[in-house]
């Protein structure tokens, strides 16, 4: 397969990096370091990527969006967005995979009523409602058990009246629509008795509770969604009443643009130290010239690309339906959790004592790296979610 980028995707990406290296990764270490989570958005910035077109980057051109649908694409924005901030390039993730889900999910109606509103307004961001406080990684795994997600949905009529709690919800508190799981049939696994729902974020009954005050990737709010007898009509439930999980599959591999993520971040921390081992002089000579510092930085070095090819790879697969191999979807995020700890690891052996200063970069991407590998799952069910298809 080739996977030379085209001059669109190109100029796309040299676009969003001037972007993200001018305008975000001067400010980001200045607004993660706010003591309030809620401080650390900044409308600002995301309107300035919005005016670029990124955060209607893959809505049909019919209704004033960019039109860009191949997922690889994508996957090069978000990395480019994520070696500025991976905060900040979370929030273009959830936006980019939610519209995806709008795209392949949706009815006429509902596109019809909602992407206007997202094109003309500059703070229309969406979120996803999966987790809950007592069920996260648990709604991933290949195992038909019915305990998990309580948020229930009932039929009264024309509408559904929604009860429970979301929290971790990325965008959470500030999105202007939320694509919110619930069930609706008890008892029965995920697969079976579970819905998706559009719940405007002035819906009555739904309110925001605890915004997290998250380690890293603090750029981007994650906040409690509360729903005490929110009502919904009825033509706001998306595709079939407990087909959701089935359905899902619709807005594609989304937790290739995760990963994505993640490769931006490693790619940040590979140059950085590299530029520092050129410059940090010990035992007479920059330590790049020590053999242990320079085998470090080769290894890193080809991590970090070898992710980002078999990421490439299967973006690519999935834009041309050629080789596919859905089980690289969960794959690739337990082998990126696994490069990322490594990497960063290197890094602080790199920076040596340094590592530990909250003056230098290398706590930040502790902290970011951290917050990281606990999206979409944890790397281990990952595996054993690929594994079993194998």
């Amino acid at each position: 397969m080739d996977l030379r980028l085209s001059e669109e995707q190109l100029m796309i990406r040299q676009t969003v990096r001037d972007f993200a290296q001018s305008e975000v990764k001067p400010v980001a270490r200045e607004l993660d370091a706010k003591a309030n989570p809620r401080d650390c958005f900044s409308w600002d910035l995301v309107k300035k990527a919005g005016k670029l077109g990124l955060r209607t980057l893959n809505l049909p051109t019919e209704y004033g969006g960019g039109g860009i649908r191949d997922l690889l694409t994508h996957v090069i924005v978000i990395e480019e967005l994520a070696a500025a901030d991976p905060g900040f390039a979370s929030i273009f993730r959830s936006q980019t995979s939610l519209c995806s889900m709008l795209m392949g999910q949706c009815n006429k109606q509902q596109k019809d009523e909602f992407i206007p509103k997202i094109i003309e307004d500059e703070e229309f961001l969406l979120a996803a409602c999966m987790t809950e406080p007592n069920h996260g990684t648990d709604t991933g795994l290949p195992y038909d058990s019915p305990e998990t997600i309580e948020t229930f949905a009932e039929q009264r009529g024309n509408e559904y009246v929604i009860n429970g709690v979301k929290h971790f919800t990325s965008n959470g508190g500030v999105a202007k629509l939320y694509m919110v799981y619930a069930r609706t049939t008890k008892g029965v696994p995920l697969n079976k008795g579970m819905s998706l729902f559009m719940v405007p974020h002035n819906t009555p009954g739904l309110s925001i509770g605890h915004f997290h005050n998250k380690l890293g990737r603090r750029l981007m709010l994650n906040a409690e969604e509360i729903f005490e007898d929110a009502r919904v009509p009825g033509k706001y439930l998306v595709g079939t009443e407990n087909k959701a999980l089935e359905e899902r599959k619709g807005a594609g591999p989304v937790t290739l643009l995760h990963c994505a993520n993640i490769v931006g971040t490693l790619r940040t921390c590979y140059e950085e130290s590299l530029d520092y081992a050129k410059t940090r002089v010990q035992g007479g000579k920059p330590i790049i010239g020590h053999h242990t510092v320079a085998a470090k930085l080769g290894s890193m070095r080809v991590k970090v690309d070898a992710l980002r090819t078999v990421l490439w790879w299967t973006a690519s697969s999935w834009d041309t339906e050629r080789e596919y191999d859905p089980r690289m979807d969960w794959l690739i995020k337990g082998y990126a959790d696994d490069i990322a700890v490594d990497v960063i690891h290197k890094m602080m052996d790199i920076f040596g004592g340094m590592s530990t200063d909250k003056e230098m970069p290398v706590e930040k991407y502790i902290r970011d790296i951290s917050t990281i590998l606990h999206g979409f799952g944890t790397g281990e069910m990952n595996y054993v979610k690929g594994g079993l298809l194998l």
